[in-house]
């Protein structure tokens, strides 16, 4: 059988299937950027309590500081304007 004949059947890719699709909505979105942005405060804060603390040396304070940093930073990103 060659490559034209085969064309000439029918197309077996087509199928008529029903799929159930869980789409979130916008709101369903905006509340799991929330819930993320709200836990990330929290631990922001607990970080925070850490660092004040002084139980750390210089330089896992300075880690700490640079982690903090970043995730002030990716905060700043995902809340909106």
């Amino acid at each position: 059988m060659t490559v034209a004949n085969r064309r000439r059947g029918a197309d077996r890719r087509v199928k008529s299937v029903v799929v159930d699709v869980d789409r979130r909505s916008g709101l369903d979105r905006r509340m799991i950027v929330e819930s993320a942005t709200a836990q990330i405060h929290v631990v922001l804060e607990l970080l925070t309590q850490l660092a004040d603390m002084g139980a750390l040396r210089d330089d896992s304070r300075r880690l700490l500081d640079t982690a903090m940093l970043r995730l002030r930073y990716a905060l700043e990103r995902m809340e909106p304007d």
